[in-house]
């Protein structure tokens, strides 16, 4: 399996949401420090299959289907994955 850069950039940023950290004017610390933790959780909570398919449906904005094709299995299966990945993220981002 080929394995891409994780990059979150303006275009692809809102799609990441998050519970406010501290209270400041400005949320720019915030949104960083969550960027990493969430960089950090992508790369080494989840298996390579859900970091594939999460990258590839948040990320680069590919349906389900589309995914399912190119892995060869079933779009259910893709499903899965990804709600297994949101599950896992959301159990590391409670500790912080």
């Amino acid at each position: 399996m080929r394995h891409r850069l994780i990059s979150i950039t303006e275009k692809n940023q809102h799609l990441i949401t998050y519970s406010d950290f501290d209270s400041y004017e400005t949320n720019d610390r915030d949104i960083s420090k969550m960027k990493k933790i969430l960089h950090k959780a992508i790369e080494c909570e989840l298996t390579d299959k859900q970091r594939y398919c999460v990258c590839q449906y948040y990320l680069q904005g590919r349906s389900m289907k589309n995914i399912a094709n190119e892995l060869n299995v079933n779009p259910s299966t893709v499903t899965r994955h990804i709600q297994n990945a949101r599950r896992r993220l959301k159990r590391v981002a409670k500790y912080y």
